[in-house]
């Protein structure tokens, strides 16, 4: 299935980006990395790895398969390229649908995310707007002190629309306490209060608003999703321990999440603020808080460092079996002072053909290599000229040391690398000294295309191409003494022939030669 280049660049980004997460998250499994400080870095790390991807690596262009092609007798041949292959007809749902419906789809789910991302920014304003402010109380005073020790401010608000403490807010920052926080013991509250002000003083609320924004954009991409999920959860560890080293109450802190599990979090759900315990995370967080597990600094360092080591050449990996591909250079256009220059170029260093009317055979060529039992010899080609290459075509093998007719036996229906594999049995023995491991050439008539206007194959026909092509060529004039660039359509290719569907007539001879050395000229000279 072809798809667009966009799509299939998305797709491959996306394998790369996923290889390098299931690669982490498998090394620091393995080696037991669990300090939540360095966990961070190493999820936001390789966030950032991942969007770099395109910049790093080199984008190749569509590969260009070579051919061989003989020139007429005292002639500069130019190495043709491979032929073209026959349009195939293909399914109605074709590979550029489906990205399209896909595309589609994944446009309308970011414009959804995007409107309830938006919708989420509003309901914070109304959520603020709705809010009351703490009563004077114990509580009052547990808030104030615990300000004071984290030495940041912000303000404190009831709201009866939260199930559960949220932080927002960079130049004016609130922290919305559900209704209940009122009922809880003073060390519970300072734990809470301490945990939201930590988020405070390290500014979590903006990263929060950039991750929430990387989820509406590549909502449909597992990897990106998972792994924003792992810094989430990475930093509210962070934060778990510097709560417990400021507190010095664990099992208190540890009531306070257990408070908060099943307080409603689906009434928050919608707003881009995390809220004090959310996205699943309670059980790896009370499990890093209960278990304590202290790695030395020596040896945290060596694991991150083989960490590293590991995923660099795992994305080197990731670019060698998925490659982003360029798309094509296009034809630059001749300038003003190219239009009026007349370079000179020597007859005989060029090969030229006249374009004729009526049959035209179709064939495809390829490498080949002799079977076991010396009386077959098999051929690959790329797979989509292989589409109309049937049993009981007629074939010759060049074994260039004779030419031996065949006929194909057998076409296999798998594929390998792009390629395609045809058995082609021998009608007369091979000649004596072939080498059984000896490389041949074999050409198939594929079929034969009547009363049609053809010509010789020019050198820049080298693009495979499902339809028709439009390519310029030069086309002799005034006697044989210029030539003048025309851009003509053509359909078929052959391995020496091409049909011609307009901008050519019968009785006009072009130059067939390699004249990418003249792209810049619209007229040039020939010198006999």
């Amino acid at each position: 299935m072809n798809l667009p280049l966009w799509f299939s660049n998305l797709l491959f980004w996306s394998a790369q980006v996923a290889l390098l997460a299931l690669a982490a998250a498998i090394l620091i499994r393995f080696l037991g990395i669990r300090h939540p400080g360095a966990l961070l870095v190493q999820w936001r790390g390789l966030l950032v790895i991942s969007f770099l991807l395109p910049v790093l690596q080199p984008w190749r262009r569509p590969q260009i398969f070579a051919a061989i092609s003989p020139a007429p007798s005292g002639a500069v041949s130019p190495a043709l390229p491979a032929p073209t292959p026959i349009a195939p007809h293909g399914p109605l749902f074709t590979g550029t649908a489906a990205a399209e419906i896909l595309g589609f789809v994944i446009v309308f789910g970011i414009a959804l995310r995007l409107a309830i991302f938006i919708v989420g920014l509003v309901k914070l304003g109304q959520l603020r707007s709705s809010s009351s402010t703490i009563p004077v109380s114990s509580s009052a005073d547990v808030l104030q002190r615990t300000r004071a020790l984290i030495g940041v401010r912000a303000e404190f608000r009831i709201s009866a629309d939260v199930g559960s403490p949220v932080t927002f807010g960079l130049a004016a920052p609130l922290i919305l306490l559900p209704e209940r926080f009122l009922a809880l013991d003073e060390q519970s509250q300072a734990a809470v209060a301490c945990h939201e002000l930590l988020h405070v003083r390290r500014r979590d609320w903006a990263h929060h608003l950039i991750e929430e924004i990387l989820r509406v954009v590549f909502w449909f991409h597992p990897a990106i999703l998972w792994l924003v999920a792992r810094v989430r959860l990475a930093r509210e560890q962070v934060v778990d321990l510097e709560v417990i080293r400021l507190t010095q109450a664990r099992k208190t802190y540890l009531n306070a999440l257990l408070e908060f599990t099943t307080s409603g979090r689906s009434r928050i759900a919608a707003i881009p603020a995390p809220p004090f315990l959310g996205e699943h995370q309670f059980v790896e967080r009370v499990a890093l808080m209960l278990k304590e597990t202290h790695m030395s600094r020596t040896k945290l360092i060596a694991s991150l460092s083989a960490v590293a080591c590991a995923l660099a050449l795992c994305a080197v990996l990731a670019v060698a079996i998925f490659p982003l591909k360029a798309a094509p250079r296009p034809v630059a256009k001749p300038s003003p002072s190219a239009l009026a220059t007349k370079p000179v170029v020597n007859a005989n260093r060029i090969w030229t053909d006249t374009v004729k009317r009526g049959g035209m055979s179709v064939q495809v060529r390829g490498l080949a290599k002799l079977l076991g039992s010396g009386n077959e010899v098999r051929v690959s080609l790329p797979e989509l000229m292989m589409v109309d290459v049937r049993a009981g075509q007629s074939a010759v093998v060049d074994t260039h040391g004779g030419v031996v007719k065949g006929h194909v036996s057998s076409v296999s229906p798998h594929v390998e690398l792009g390629l395609r594999t045809a058995d082609v049995a021998l009608d007369s023995p091979l000649p004596t000294g072939i080498a059984p491991s000896a490389t041949l050439e074999a050409t198939i008539q594929v079929r034969k295309l009547e009363n049609v206007v053809y010509v010789g194959r020019p050198a820049q026909a080298r693009a495979a191409s499902k339809g028709p092509i439009v390519l310029p060529v030069f086309k002799v004039i005034d006697n044989g003494n210029a030539a003048e660039r025309v851009s003509v359509q053509f359909g078929r290719v052959s391995v020496t022939t091409i049909q011609v569907l307009s901008g050519l007539n019968p009785g006009d001879t072009i130059i067939l030669s390699d004249m990418s050395a003249y792209d810049q000229f619209a007229r040039i000279q020939i010198k006999h």
